[in-house]
């Protein structure tokens, strides 16, 4: 066989030219060589050109083995897309270009953020084109060529999203086979995107294509690839081996003279340690890389999923400067649109297995990418910002303002639905149009989709003189055709109130509402619903813009600048309230709880039900003035966002978890954005032990919406409940890829590490928690801690904790923090055996919650109390404690908190020995506690006299079983260590009377692990110690 490039005569049987190492045909069809000069369609396609009758050329982006790549703007859909020509070559290949067909069917399935969407393979005249995503940005080989070696951290993110991308290829069952820097797209923002998944596979068959092409390209080439064996996934985890040692050392790890050369060290030379090249690589990503281009596969990671693992953990370890997160980028409308047919395409699928009335509710739920609309009962609007056509900037604020005017006037109508502010934001934000000055048809349809409405209010402001003019426009989003068109006009920035509520009236008859709908509507002066101050609401509209965003220690001092104009302006007062709450500052956001409630009779009936419910929820002695303002509020609004997730959550608190859930729901169903309804139905499916219904929604707003880390943290502790720490580990490296800054990040990797008992690690990332700006951090910083030192059987240094949390709330003037950490200071004192000192805080943390009005923690103070009088053998005033506790819990509004009075009354029986009495308590106590999901129910702290009484009543199997219960625990024994530890020891005795030496050496060795550190003269530890000894010796 001739080379084609050098002519020099080779075997048959060679892949290789033994002369230039040049790639050789297999195939007798044709000979050329794979440098050979592109042949292009006639005549090249330059800027303004449009091919196809369709695409209009922007750009050439490049040339390569295959065609010509353009950038152009597909006139159909009025979005930029790239254009591949194909080459006449490939193109008159009729079997490649079948081949091709086949694989884009399958690399069409591949929809994820880090991967290049493939569209379709077209004809126009001859000419074959493929159109996919348009990926702005440069290739990862220029910018090695450009800089050379990347930071650790930069090469580990890119990695990072090129494994997140491969998962979800291969999970589809699809392999890149050519893996490579110039395949790897990276925009401004650091989002990464895989390009031409599918095409080696469509253009070469078993290794060689029909021009003589190699699979693959040398230096990124798996040893099995060169071999032309049958590939699977590892394949690409070797390529990307090779990326990452070239991306930390600027250089491949093979180079040669011929490919040939190159190919052959792949398949038998050892790569050097890429830190021979860069000493600042850190040893476990060296050991990774090297892992990753094991010759044989299967030594390398059986899975991209295993290596982005790896690469998450090596990310945490990196000092927080290094690290590099990449912004998100907003959902296209062609992303949209694909979406939606999937899913079409995927119901009849499900239908067909029987189970369609269950998806077709799940599908109105949940599709993705497809708004679920308002009532159809009411029609439903979205007002956006307005245009400034007034020449004057120091009007622009008015843009956003008289749209947030306009929405809170019209909200207060029964008769029709409008898109919150909050919902209009998140919108533009995710399209990118929160800026714009105006809005294309397109932009205004997708904006209605997203919202799910079915009419457009867009207007303008205009100036003549000192007279300024508003012009709104009424449209169908449907067709883009005009409903209604109106005028208002007013002298000087105070007039706008006025003209928004003129402008109101107008809008309402559009919607042919009758004369008596339109008096009989709710519809308060807007002016009077907020403020009548230009001033004031210009702060005010700019701390909301922070608020939207969640930055709500920048949109406090606004919102103080706006109150400090105008007193009365109570929705600026409920903003500030909420938003101190969300830091953790409860007493702060209490005063202005207590503001804005005192002028709640000056906003909107909606308005006003909110702060009435949120101002009474601050206490459950007023709980059920709370449930009347939700209800009158869903009354009037049935759909109301925040009075549904309010009052549900109001329901949580009672552990009334039905009644919370179905009012969840109403939000889910009509398709809530916001993170928290998602939260707090899941803590209440938690709460159940509905741990997989509660995985289900999480994984529903994924699909849904998007990946957040909120969303990751919550399915990382739905995995943490039932015990599943590697997924939960996954679900926290996902989080931490998503939002690296968030304090929840240190608590959860703690918690994993703390369960799993690597306790070296989670002391450090608690105390990172100390290290943040976020008050409520340190709190759970401390907190966690002090449950550490606990689990060590480290008493005095749990106690330190504990009174740091004590001075950090005084410090802030926390009472809520302050009676808790008095409350846990009192059980670390009761459990050693401190009991004046434990009755003292009890004392204390009654004081502080009764300041507080937390009655959930003045009973807590009252079971505590009634504990260490057991402990000092006060039966009689243990059982007046547990009177009062019991009085106390009638005059509350949870009933499930008749739990502490059994216990209490468990545990005064116990210290009696009415050992049968006390295990009824106890088990009537065990039968109010919800499942796992929020530590402070303690779990733990409910078994463990149970257990014991069953073990001083002699009922050895049942004591073990409640004590092997309280070691398989999770969130229910996170701040009862000490609980956990011991119940290792008790198993060791009640094993060795049983005769069981093996098992009861084992929890003996486990229990004096655990407390390794603590006083060696702790009885406990002696006695173990002791037995231990006595049972390695017989």
């Amino acid at each position: 066989m001739k080379c084609p490039k050098c002519q020099f005569e080779t075997s048959a049987d060679s892949r290789f030219c033994s002369n230039c190492g040049a790639p050789l045909s297999l195939s007798e069809e044709v000979s050329d060589s794979h440098t050979k000069t592109l042949q292009i369609p006639k005549g090249e396609l330059t800027r303004g050109t449009t091919f196809a009758k369709r695409f209009e050329v922007i750009e050439e982006l490049g040339k390569g083995g295959m065609g010509v790549v353009y950038r152009v703007v597909d006139n159909k859909v009025e979005e930029e897309v790239a254009l591949k020509l194909l080459n006449s070559d490939v193109a008159s290949d009729e079997k490649t270009i079948e081949r091709f067909r086949n694989e884009l069917k399958f690399a069409r399935k591949i929809s994820h953020k880090n991967v290049c969407r493939m569209y379709d393979l077209n004809e126009d005249e001859g000419t074959q084109y493929i159109t996919m995503e348009y990926v702005p940005g440069e290739d990862l080989k220029s910018t090695i060529i450009r800089v050379g070696q990347l930071s650790v951290g930069k090469a580990v993110s890119i990695a990072k999203q090129v494994c997140e991308g491969l998962i979800e290829a291969h999970r589809l069952g699809v392999i890149h086979r050519d893996l490579k820097p110039q395949n790897i797209m990276i925009d401004k923002e650091g989002n990464v995107r895989i390009m031409d998944f599918g095409i080696a596979r469509s253009l070469k068959t078993r290794g060689v294509t029909g021009t003589g092409v190699m699979i693959g390209t040398p230096e990124y080439m798996s040893p099995e690839q060169a071999d032309v064996g049958d590939l699977d996934h590892r394949s690409d985890i070797y390529s990307l081996g090779v990326i990452l040692y070239e991306m930390v050392t600027g250089r491949v790890p093979f180079e040669g003279d011929t490919p040939l050369n190159v190919v052959m060290k792949h398949k038998s030379e050892k790569p050097l340690d890429p830190r021979e090249f860069n000493a600042q690589i850190p040893e476990n990503l060296s050991r990774v890389i090297l892992r990753c281009m094991e010759k044989n596969s299967e030594k390398r990671y059986q899975g991209a999923d295993r290596l982005l693992s790896e690469l998450s953990s090596i990310e945490r370890g990196l000092p927080t400067s290094e690290r590099v997160i990449p912004k998100r980028k907003p959902i296209t409308a062609r992303d949209m649109t694909v979406q939606i047919n999937v899913k079409k395409l995927f119901l009849p699928a499900l239908a067909f297995i029987g189970i369609i009335v269950l998806v077709a509710v799940l599908f109105q739920l949940f599709s993705k990418g497809k708004a679920v609309s308002f009532p159809t009962d009411k029609p439903s609007l979205a007002v956006m910002h307005f245009e400034n056509n007034t020449g004057d900037e120091n009007l622009d604020h008015w843009r956003k303002a008289l749209s947030d005017l306009l929405i809170a006037d019209l909200s207060q109508s029964k008769y029709i639905m409008v898109l919150s502010g909050e919902k209009l934001f998140s919108t533009l934000e995710e399209l990118d149009l929160l800026e714009v000055k105006s809005y294309s048809s397109r932009a205004l349809k997708e904006v209605a989709g997203r919202g799910g409405v079915q009419y457009i209010l867009v207007g303008k402001m205009a100036m003549a003189g000192e007279t300024l003019r508003i012009n709104a426009l009424l449209q169908e989003a449907s067709t883009g055709s005009l409903v209604g068109s109106e005028m208002v006009e007013g002298i000087g920035e105070e007039s706008f109130f006025s003209m928004v509520d003129e402008l109101t009236k107008k809008i309402k008859t559009n919607f042919k509402l009758s004369e008596e709908q339109i008096a009989a509507d709710i519809d308060k002066k807007v002016g009077d619903i907020t403020t009548g101050s230009p001033e004031a609401y210009k702060y005010y509209r700019e701390g909301m813009g922070y608020f939207a965003k969640g930055d709500y220690l920048k949109s406090i001092p606004l919102m103080e600048m706006a109150v400090a104009i105008d007193h009365e302006f109570a929705m600026a007062y409920r903003a500030m309230a909420i938003a101190y709450s969300n830091i953790g500052y409860s007493t702060e956001a209490g005063k202005r709880f207590q503001k804005a409630f005192e002028l709640s009779d000056q906003v909107s009936d909606r308005e006003c039900f909110y702060i009435q419910g949120a101002f009474y929820f601050q206490s459950e002695k007023t709980y059920d003035k709370a449930i009347e303002a939700f209800n009158k509020l869903l009354n009037i609004y049935p759909d109301d966002f925040i009075g549904n997730n309010n009052l549900g959550f109001l329901y949580a608190d009672l552990e009334e978890w039905d009644k919370a859930i179905a009012l969840y729901e109403v939000n889910i169903q009509n398709k809530a954005e916001n993170v928290k309804d998602y939260e707090n139905i899941v803590s209440s499916y938690a709460a159940k032990g509905l741990y997989e219904k509660a995985r289900e929604v999480l994984e529903r707003y994924i699909s849904d919406f998007s990946g957040n880390a909120v969303i990751h943290f919550n399915l990382a502790s739905n995995y943490l409940h039932q015990g599943k720490y590697d997924l939960a580990q996954a679900e926290a490296d996902k989080a931490l890829s998503l939002d690296q800054n968030h304090y929840r990040n240190f608590i959860l990797n703690g918690d994993i590490f703390y369960y799993r008992e690597d306790l070296v690690n989670a002391e450090k990332e608690y105390q990172k928690l100390l290290e943040t700006e976020e008050p409520i951090a340190h709190d759970s910083g401390i907190s966690r801690l002090a449950a550490l030192y606990l689990l060590k059987g480290l008493y005095e240094k749990s106690k330190e904790q504990a009174q740091q949390g004590i001075e950090l709330a005084e410090m802030l003037g926390e009472m809520k923090w302050n009676s808790r950490f008095h409350l846990y200071l009192a059980y670390l004192n009761l459990k050693s055996q401190n009991l004046e000192e434990a009755l003292e805080a009890c004392n204390k943390g009654w004081d502080k919650a009764v300041e507080a009005e937390i009655l959930s923690r003045q009973r807590e103070a009252l079971y505590l109390k009634g504990r260490v009088y057991v402990e000092m053998k006060s039966l009689n005033e243990a059982q007046h404690t547990a009177d009062e506790l019991e009085g106390l819990i009638k005059e509350g509004k949870n009933k499930k908190a008749i739990r502490l009075y059994q216990h209490l009354m468990g545990v005064v029986e116990l210290k009696k020995k009415n050992f049968s009495k006390a295990i009824d308590h106890f088990e009537q106590a065990l039968k109010e506690l919800p499942s796992q999901y929020n530590p402070d129910h303690g779990q733990a702290l409910y078994i463990e006299p149970l257990a014991l009484a069953y073990y001083m009543a002699g009922d050895f199997e049942s004591a073990m079983g409640e004590y092997e219960r309280i070691i398989s625990l999770t969130t229910g024994r996170l701040y009862y260590g000490d609980i956990y530890s011991k119940s290792f020891y008790m198993l060791g005795k009640i094993y060795q009377e049983k005769g069981l030496t093996e098992k009861a050496i084992e929890n003996y060795e486990k229990f004096l692990e655990l407390w390794k550190e603590a006083e060696p003269d702790t009885p406990e530890l002696v006695d173990a110690r002791e037995q231990l000894e006595a049972l390695q010796t017989q």
